[in-house]
């Protein structure tokens, strides 16, 4: 049975402060959490922490992990692990000016990796209500970037 759908918008704010503490780095703050966003040496940073785009990446791995778990939970469907890689192709000529290209992701394909003993028959559901509520996911669709998901069961 479908949960009964809410009318009125559930509206969450997000918000993060981000400082400059040297060339290429920020110090980034979220609720009670801090974190670093560098660049690597050849591109004028210490290389001390991942880039901008490799937190998107590593946060589209754990959007799927959580979505994932929500909704299998929703659905009783069993899970006993799940693992999430995800290699997005970016062009540096639109971030540097080079190039009439978008500095976004040109494409993104994301392997899931997931232990369970349901039967294929419920893995198309899972995965379709995965795809559909998945926020970080979604973003990178709509920006226009090919993205491609592969879904794997053990």
């Amino acid at each position: 049975m479908d949960p009964p759908k809410e009318d009125s918008p559930r509206l969450r704010t997000i918000e993060t402060t981000g400082k400059r503490n040297g060339a290429f780095r920020t110090d980034v703050g979220v609720r009670d959490f801090e974190f670093v966003i560098d660049e690597p040496e050849k591109l004028g940073g210490t290389d001390r922490a991942p880039t901008p785009m490799e937190y998107v990446t590593g946060a589209l791995g754990g959007c799927f992990n959580v979505t994932i778990e929500m909704v299998a939970g929703e659905q009783n469907f069993r899970l006993d692990d799940i693992a999430v890689k995800c290699v997005g192709v970016v062009d540096h000529r639109g971030l540097f000016g080079t190039a009439d290209v978008s500095p976004h992701f040109q494409s993104v394909a994301v392997d899931i990796d997931i232990s369970s003993p349901e039967p294929e028959a419920r893995r198309a559901a899972l995965e379709t209500v995965c795809l559909a509520r998945c926020p970080v996911y979604n973003l990178i669709k709509d920006s226009g970037a090919a993205i491609a998901v592969n879904w794997r069961y053990r």
